[in-house]
Protein backbone atom coordinates (compact mmCIF):
# COMPACT_ATOMS: atom_id res chain seq x y z
CA UNK A 1 0.00 0.00 0.00
CA UNK A 2 2.85 2.33 0.85
CA UNK A 3 4.45 1.65 -2.52
CA UNK A 4 1.25 2.75 -4.23
CA UNK A 5 1.15 5.93 -2.16
CA UNK A 6 4.76 6.77 -3.08
CA UNK A 7 4.12 6.32 -6.81
CA UNK A 8 2.79 9.80 -7.69
CA UNK A 9 6.03 11.44 -6.60
CA UNK A 10 8.39 8.86 -8.09
CA UNK A 11 6.92 7.92 -11.47
CA UNK A 12 7.21 11.35 -13.15
CA UNK A 13 10.94 11.35 -12.39
CA UNK A 14 11.53 8.13 -14.33
CA UNK A 15 12.88 9.10 -17.73
CA UNK A 16 13.15 6.13 -20.08
CA UNK A 17 9.64 5.32 -21.34
CA UNK A 18 10.20 1.58 -20.96
CA UNK A 19 11.16 1.95 -17.30
CA UNK A 20 8.17 4.22 -16.74
CA UNK A 21 5.81 1.59 -18.22
CA UNK A 22 7.38 -1.17 -16.12
CA UNK A 23 6.95 0.81 -12.90
CA UNK A 24 3.33 1.63 -13.82
CA UNK A 25 2.70 -2.10 -14.43
CA UNK A 26 4.20 -2.95 -11.04
CA UNK A 27 1.95 -0.39 -9.40
CA UNK A 28 -1.09 -1.84 -11.20
CA UNK A 29 -0.05 -5.30 -10.01
CA UNK A 30 0.27 -4.01 -6.43
CA UNK A 31 -3.21 -2.49 -6.63
CA UNK A 32 -4.55 -5.88 -7.79
CA UNK A 33 -2.82 -7.55 -4.84
CA UNK A 34 -4.34 -5.02 -2.43
CA UNK A 35 -7.77 -5.75 -3.88
CA UNK A 36 -7.23 -9.50 -3.47
CA UNK A 37 -6.06 -9.02 0.13
CA UNK A 38 -9.17 -6.98 0.92
CA UNK A 39 -11.39 -9.66 -0.62
CA UNK A 40 -9.57 -12.36 1.36
CA UNK A 41 -10.10 -10.39 4.56
CA UNK A 42 -13.83 -10.12 3.80
CA UNK A 43 -13.86 -13.88 3.16
CA UNK A 44 -12.11 -14.56 6.47
CA UNK A 45 -14.71 -12.50 8.29
CA UNK A 46 -17.52 -14.35 6.54
CA UNK A 47 -15.90 -17.68 7.38
CA UNK A 48 -16.18 -17.01 11.06
CA UNK A 49 -19.84 -15.97 11.03
CA UNK A 50 -22.72 -18.36 11.42
CA UNK A 51 -24.63 -19.05 8.22
CA UNK A 52 -21.76 -17.98 6.02
CA UNK A 53 -22.32 -18.54 2.31
CA UNK A 54 -18.65 -19.28 1.44
CA UNK A 55 -19.41 -18.08 -2.09
CA UNK A 56 -15.79 -17.78 -3.16
CA UNK A 57 -15.03 -21.38 -2.25
CA UNK A 58 -18.21 -22.60 -3.95
CA UNK A 59 -17.44 -20.83 -7.24
CA UNK A 60 -13.80 -21.94 -7.10
CA UNK A 61 -15.01 -25.54 -6.66
CA UNK A 62 -17.34 -25.17 -9.65
CA UNK A 63 -14.45 -23.92 -11.80
CA UNK A 64 -12.18 -26.71 -10.62
CA UNK A 65 -14.77 -29.23 -11.76
CA UNK A 66 -14.31 -28.08 -15.37
CA UNK A 67 -10.59 -27.31 -15.33
CA UNK A 68 -8.42 -29.83 -17.13
CA UNK A 69 -5.33 -30.01 -19.30
CA UNK A 70 -7.35 -28.56 -22.17
CA UNK A 71 -9.36 -25.98 -20.20
CA UNK A 72 -7.86 -23.18 -18.14
CA UNK A 73 -10.11 -21.37 -15.68
CA UNK A 74 -9.57 -18.32 -13.52
CA UNK A 75 -11.63 -16.28 -11.09
CA UNK A 76 -11.39 -12.82 -9.60
CA UNK A 77 -13.37 -11.41 -6.72
CA UNK A 78 -13.95 -7.90 -5.47
CA UNK A 79 -16.10 -6.58 -2.69
CA UNK A 80 -17.51 -8.03 0.51
CA UNK A 81 -18.74 -11.50 -0.45
CA UNK A 82 -19.91 -11.93 3.14
CA UNK A 83 -22.97 -9.74 2.48
CA UNK A 84 -24.42 -12.26 0.00
CA UNK A 85 -27.46 -13.99 1.44
CA UNK A 86 -27.52 -17.81 1.21
CA UNK A 87 -30.39 -17.93 -1.32
CA UNK A 88 -28.56 -15.55 -3.68
CA UNK A 89 -25.31 -17.47 -3.14
CA UNK A 90 -27.08 -20.67 -4.21
CA UNK A 91 -28.21 -18.96 -7.42
CA UNK A 92 -24.76 -17.46 -7.99
CA UNK A 93 -23.02 -20.81 -7.68
CA UNK A 94 -25.52 -22.45 -10.05
CA UNK A 95 -25.10 -19.62 -12.56
CA UNK A 96 -21.31 -19.92 -12.55
CA UNK A 97 -21.51 -23.70 -12.87
CA UNK A 98 -24.05 -23.58 -15.74
CA UNK A 99 -22.25 -20.85 -17.70
CA UNK A 100 -18.87 -22.57 -17.40
CA UNK A 101 -20.41 -25.91 -18.36
CA UNK A 102 -22.03 -24.34 -21.45
CA UNK A 103 -18.73 -22.72 -22.47
CA UNK A 104 -16.91 -26.06 -22.25
CA UNK A 105 -19.59 -28.37 -23.68
CA UNK A 106 -21.15 -26.18 -26.37
CA UNK A 107 -18.53 -23.52 -27.07
CA UNK A 108 -15.40 -25.71 -26.92
CA UNK A 109 -13.76 -23.04 -24.78
CA UNK A 110 -10.19 -23.55 -23.61
CA UNK A 111 -10.01 -20.43 -21.41
CA UNK A 112 -12.76 -19.26 -19.08
CA UNK A 113 -12.64 -16.41 -16.61
CA UNK A 114 -15.20 -15.62 -13.95
CA UNK A 115 -15.34 -12.20 -12.36
CA UNK A 116 -17.46 -11.72 -9.23
CA UNK A 117 -18.07 -8.17 -8.05
CA UNK A 118 -20.05 -7.06 -5.00
CA UNK A 119 -21.19 -3.47 -4.62
CA UNK A 120 -24.86 -2.45 -4.68
CA UNK A 121 -25.32 -5.52 -6.87
CA UNK A 122 -23.83 -8.96 -7.19
CA UNK A 123 -22.39 -9.14 -10.70
CA UNK A 124 -20.97 -12.32 -12.16
CA UNK A 125 -19.29 -12.05 -15.55
CA UNK A 126 -18.20 -15.22 -17.33
CA UNK A 127 -15.98 -14.78 -20.39
CA UNK A 128 -14.75 -17.59 -22.62
CA UNK A 129 -12.68 -17.97 -25.76
CA UNK A 130 -14.92 -20.59 -27.36
CA UNK A 131 -16.62 -20.69 -30.72
CA UNK A 132 -19.44 -18.33 -29.79
CA UNK A 133 -22.96 -18.99 -30.99
CA UNK A 134 -22.95 -21.60 -33.74
CA UNK A 135 -26.29 -21.37 -35.46
CA UNK A 136 -29.60 -21.07 -33.64
CA UNK A 137 -29.47 -20.64 -29.88
CA UNK A 138 -31.18 -23.27 -27.77
CA UNK A 139 -31.87 -21.37 -24.59
CA UNK A 140 -32.39 -24.20 -22.12
CA UNK A 141 -29.31 -23.37 -20.03
CA UNK A 142 -29.54 -19.64 -20.70
CA UNK A 143 -33.25 -19.66 -19.84
CA UNK A 144 -32.34 -21.19 -16.48
CA UNK A 145 -29.78 -18.42 -15.86
CA UNK A 146 -32.35 -15.77 -16.86
CA UNK A 147 -34.97 -17.29 -14.55
CA UNK A 148 -32.51 -17.27 -11.64
CA UNK A 149 -31.77 -13.59 -12.30
CA UNK A 150 -35.45 -12.69 -12.50
CA UNK A 151 -36.21 -14.56 -9.26
CA UNK A 152 -33.71 -12.26 -7.55
CA UNK A 153 -34.93 -9.10 -9.32
CA UNK A 154 -31.91 -9.04 -11.60
CA UNK A 155 -30.90 -9.40 -15.22
CA UNK A 156 -29.00 -11.69 -17.55
CA UNK A 157 -27.22 -10.54 -20.69
CA UNK A 158 -24.96 -12.37 -23.07
CA UNK A 159 -23.20 -11.49 -26.26
CA UNK A 160 -20.47 -12.70 -28.51
CA UNK A 161 -17.09 -11.26 -27.71
CA UNK A 162 -15.29 -9.45 -30.56
CA UNK A 163 -12.31 -11.75 -29.96
CA UNK A 164 -14.47 -14.89 -30.04
CA UNK A 165 -16.40 -16.67 -27.37
CA UNK A 166 -19.24 -15.44 -25.21
CA UNK A 167 -19.56 -12.93 -22.38
CA UNK A 168 -22.36 -13.71 -19.92
CA UNK A 169 -23.29 -11.10 -17.30
CA UNK A 170 -25.63 -12.08 -14.45
CA UNK A 171 -26.51 -9.24 -12.11
CA UNK A 172 -28.85 -9.03 -9.12
CA UNK A 173 -29.43 -6.19 -6.67
CA UNK A 174 -28.42 -6.73 -3.07
CA UNK A 175 -30.78 -5.93 -0.21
Amino acid sequence: FGACLARPGAVPRIRPADAHRRVEQCVDDLQDVISEIRTAIFDLHSGSSAGSTRLRQRIDAALTQFASDGVRTSASYSGPLSVIEPAIADHAEAVAREAVSNAVRHGNATEISVSVRVDDNLTIEITDNGTGFNGPITESGLANLRLRAEECGGTLSFEESPSGGIVVVWQVPLP
